[in-house]
């Protein structure tokens, strides 16, 4: 875990940030859109931001494990199965935008 300073941060967290791909089926709702705009925000003067150098690199830190799937490699499941029994591309597609503007519409059509 070594310390960056901000400028180095910044162009790691670019570097980070090409890895990490957007859902685009969740558009507004995408975790990693949720963090480019964090991190736009925060680093807004680029390299030359001033930004709280400890919590960026526990940031980073953190994203890096995630990114890199360690803890899934480190740990694997035995059974891969959810708690609601569907397989993972029918979660993708019911936690979508397309499927939940369905289910709204659904829903105003039975009020």
């Amino acid at each position: 875990m070594a310390q960056r300073t901000a400028s180095q941060l910044y162009f790691d967290l670019i570097r980070l940030f090409k890895q990490w791909p957007i859902d685009k089926s969740k558009t507004g709702r995408d975790l990693g859109e949720r963090l480019r705009e964090q991190f736009s925000k925060a680093f807004a003067l680029g390299e030359n931001s001033q930004v709280n150098v400890n919590e960026w690199n526990q940031f980073y830190d953190s994203m890096k494990l995630i990114i890199s799937n360690d803890i899934k490699n480190r740990y694997p499941r035995e059974r891969n199965w959810t708690a609601s029994g569907l397989s993972r591309e029918q979660l993708r597609f019911l936690l979508s935008n397309k499927s939940l503007q369905a289910n709204r519409d659904f829903m105003k059509k039975l009020k």
